[in-house]
C-alpha cells in the first residue's frame, strides 16, 4: 500500500511455514490474503443486501422472514446447506489445482490465480458458466499499468472488508 508503505509487525515476511522456503511462504500468505479479502468483500455485499430485505423471491427464499445471518441460515433446508458448502469446496479446489498448467502460487506462481472455466472444459464434467475472474471479458485487453492498479484496489478493497 503506498499510503501505509510495507507494514509487517509480526515478521511473517521472514517466515518459512512448514518446512518451505521463504519465498513459498509468502506466495501462501499474498494467496490468503487476497482470497480471504475476496470472501470478506461477497460477505460485505451480502450482509447489506439481505440487511435490506432483498432476497429471491422463489422458494425456499420467499419463505424465509428473519433478518439476521445466522437466523437465516437455521431457516435454510438442509439440502441448501450442503449446496452451499460443497460449492464453496468446489470453489477451495479448483482455485488450488492447476489444470491449465499454470504454476501454484507456492511454487512461484501468480498469488490469487483461479483458473478459468472455460480454459479446460474437457476438465470438468460440464459447462460451468461465466468465469469468476472477468466474467464477460472486459479486461481481456488491459495494460499491465491498468492490472496492477486494479490488484492494489481489490488488496486495499479486501483489506478494508476484512
Amino acid at each position: 500500500n503506498p499510503v501505509v508503505g510495507y507494514w509487517d509487525p509480526l515478521k511473517l515476511g521472514e517466515a518459512e511455514f512448514w518446512d518451505n522456503t521463504n519465498e513459498e511462504t509468502i506466495g501462501w500468505l499474498r494467496h490468503a490474503e487476497i482470497k480471504h479479502g475476496r470472501v470478506a468483500m461477497a460477505g460485505f455485499v451480502g450482509f447489506i443486501v439481505q440487511a435490506n430485505g432483498i432476497k429471491f423471491p422463489w422458494a425456499p427464499f420467499n419463505a424465509i422472514t428473519s433478518t439476521s445471518p445466522p437466523e437465516q441460515w437455521d431457516q435454510l433446508p438442509d439440502a441448501a446447506k450442503w449446496q452451499i458448502i460443497l460449492g464453496v469446496g468446489f470453489l477451495e479446489w479448483w482455485s488450488e489445482i492447476r489444470v491449465d498448467g499454470t504454476p501454484h502460487y507456492m511454487k512461484g506462481g501468480k498469488p490469487g490465480y483461479v483458473p478459468d472455466f472455460d480454459a479446460t472444459p474437457d476438465q470438468l464434467p460440464h459447462w460451468v458458466g461465466l468465469n469468476l475472474y472477468d466474467p464477460l471479458k472486459w479486461s481481456k485487453g488491459a495494460s499491465a499499468e491498468k492490472k496492477q492498479k486494479g490488484l492494489l484496489t481489490e488488496l486495499n478493497n479486501g483489506r478494508l472488508a476484512m
